[in-house]
């Protein structure tokens, strides 16, 4: 896994992002940008690229001395922040995400996981990224913080996601905190909502029914989001 300070000013809060499948920091700055114009104060981290869930070195002693830690988790990064050793949560949002990321009944239907990992290239990577942000103005604005990444190394990762998924000692792993909110949007053309509403019984949630699976068109500041867990 790898990690980007975005923000490490001394602040007592810490803000924990992990970003989905085949992303890096540049989602969790452009947010953050947003944000401080709007008052946000917090320390923010950036986790992403899941080849490994082991951290950098340092990863516990730089965020260990947080007063109040909040976990923001996306897409493939709700899984993956489970699978990561932290310090005790304060609070955890799970946005168009669950903890079963393949699953018929609570996650991407393995059949579309399997068709993505077979066929994904330069082009399918552009209809992939379409398919996410659901409309042209959301396309737009994804298209300025995209993933600075080669096609190779994203198909790599979901390579590795798989593996990981079958893994039984990582099964095994999951942390001690939960989420306590869920932000699920009506046309997350990844994570099939009704997957996504079965999944998450019993855990508060957010609906927003105009809402493909990038959710950042729609929540343009890390405020934004944080309000949903005192809705």
């Amino acid at each position: 896994m790898k990690t980007a300070w975005l923000r490490k000013e001394g602040a007592e809060e810490l803000l924990v992002f992990f970003n989905g499948w085949g992303m890096d920091h540049r989602i969790a700055a452009y947010l953050l940008r947003e944000s401080l114009a709007s008052g946000f104060c917090q320390d923010m981290l950036a986790c992403y690229d899941y080849h490994t869930l082991e951290t950098e070195d340092g990863f516990m002693d730089g965020i260990s001395r947080y007063s109040s830690i909040t976990v923001l988790a996306w897409s493939f990064g709700v899984w993956a922040a489970q699978h990561t050793e932290l310090p005790p949560i304060g609070r955890a949002i799970a946005i168009n995400g669950t903890l079963h990321p393949v699953d018929a009944g609570m996650g991407i239907p393995p059949e579309v996981f399997q068709a993505t990992l077979s066929t994904y290239c330069e082009e399918n990577r552009h209809r992939f990224n379409r398919r996410m942000c659901g409309t042209r103005e959301a396309l737009e604005l994804f298209s300025c913080m995209s993933p600075q990444r080669e096609t190779s190394d994203q198909l790599s990762e979901l390579e590795r996601l798989q593996e990981h998924l079958l893994n039984r000692d990582i099964k095994r792993s999951a942390a001690s905190w939960h989420y306590n909110h869920a932000v699920i949007g009506g046309r997350d053309g990844v994570f099939p909502p009704h997957q996504q509403h079965h999944a998450w019984k019993g855990v508060p949630q957010t609906f927003i029914a105009d809402m493909p699976h990038f959710p950042f068109f729609y929540f343009r500041n890390l405020q934004e989001v944080l309000a949903c867990c005192s809705s």
